[in-house]
């Protein structure tokens, strides 16, 4: 089978979980005898557009162009737009079987796609949801930029969705959770045209990455890790909360924060005005320097109020890392029903929790390891979406 992987975020041009997602699903595949071809990008500023070229590479047996494209808002519709025709005539020269594209990043092009091979597209997440957690984030420190672009963005957003799930062949969505979420929001009758998989993990690169770190650096049972886009639905101001709660508890957990968003300065500002030593901005990092944290870490702090099938979790838990979450659908189904992880209906409670395990040493890493291992392998993943793709090709 000959299948094209479309999507404007791939390694190393990552914006968020679709380019890890793309890239752990390429790796799985092209190891189960499928031929893959990448068709990705190359953000460029507006000012170096006499200079645009596409890049085309093979890495570790996957085949990837890279097509320029803008890099400002909306990136996944600048980059189909700009490169629309491109993207039809690889397709068609390459004898593509089915292209898998990805939520946002396949309409409008999955309308001369379509036309060429049969296309399935994978859900990352609802914008209905991400709609109400903008609302919600108003009057609660939510910036601005993020309210505009999830409320007054909303009917885009859902029109995009909508048209990637109506011309479809197939729809996936990353969670139980998601397709339940979809499906309120677009209608009872594509229920059937959506498949739920959940998102999967490389752990034979995982694990070269995690052997490359430091041999010197251990586990510390007094080390949190959060990661993430440092914006108002992942917790961004409640890890500050968290960490306020454990000062004043007198606990010796610290915690260590990777990457940036629009609440970067107000959560620096928040940290000197409580007087906080137990928590540390990283700002942007490098893939390198995150694996080397969750080398050190032995919890990982997901306080987000929605999630579709984040991969830090994945990630963190095939590792052993001890997930800290809120009671929700999505991190009940992704720990079966919270019997892997830490998790409380509020920050209080996930507080009280962290004391009283770091003293007594309830949870054990190893039991987490297994199952995460064993539920969200990629091979696991990868079988599910083959079965996909031959349906929609047979």
């Amino acid at each position: 089978m000959n299948l094209a992987i479309l999507s404007h975020e791939y390694p190393p041009y990552i914006f968020g979980g679709q380019g890890t997602f793309a890239h752990a699903l390429a790796q799985g595949l092209i190891r189960e005898g499928i031929t893959v071809k990448v068709i990705t990008g190359i953000p460029k500023s507006p000012n170096s557009i006499g200079v645009w070229q596409s890049q085309q590479t093979v890495e570790d047996g996957i085949k990837i162009t890279r097509l320029p494209y803008l890099n400002i808002p909306l990136r996944f519709t600048n980059f189909q737009l700009l490169n629309m025709k491109k993207i039809s005539q690889i397709v068609q020269e390459g004898k593509i079987d089915v292209v898998h594209g990805q939520s946002c990043c396949t309409y409008p092009a999955i309308q001369h796609l379509k036309k060429i091979a049969p296309v399935l597209v994978t859900f990352h997440t609802s914008p209905m949801m991400e709609k109400t957690a903008a609302v919600r984030s108003v009057f609660r420190g939510g910036s601005l930029r993020d309210f505009y672009a999830f409320l007054a963005g909303y009917p885009v957003w859902h029109q995009i969705y909508l048209k990637e799930l109506e011309h479809s062949d197939k729809a996936v969505s990353v969670s139980r959770a998601l397709r339940a979420d979809l499906i309120e929001e677009m209608g009872e009758v594509h229920g059937n045209k959506i498949q739920s998989i959940h998102n999967g993990v490389n752990l034979d690169y995982l694990d070269k990455e995690y052997e490359q770190v430091d041999p010197s650096i251990s586990e510390s049972d007094d080390v949190i890790l959060f990661a993430g886009r440092l914006f108002w639905r992942k917790g961004a101001l409640d890890i500050v909360k968290l960490a306020h709660l454990l000062q004043k508890k007198k606990s010796n957990l610290k915690i260590i924060v990777h990457g940036t968003g629009p609440l970067y300065n107000t959560m620096q500002k928040n940290i000197h005005a409580l007087g906080l030593t137990n928590i540390e901005l990283k700002g942007f990092t490098t893939r390198k320097q995150l694996i080397q944290s969750m080398k050190l870490c032995k919890y990982v702090a997901i306080p987000s109020i929605y999630e579709a099938c984040p991969m830090i979790l994945l990630e963190s838990m095939c590792l052993g890392k001890i997930p800290i979450m809120l009671n929700l659908p999505f991190s009940l189904e992704l720990t079966e029903n919270g019997k892997y992880g830490i998790f409380a209906n509020d920050l209080e409670g996930l507080a009280d929790k962290l004391v009283e395990t770091s003293e007594h040493s309830l949870y054990r890493s190893r039991e987490i390891k297994v199952f995460a291992r064993r539920a969200y392998d990629i091979k696991v993943t990868i079988h599910k979406y083959i079965k996909a793709y031959d349906e929609i090709n047979a």
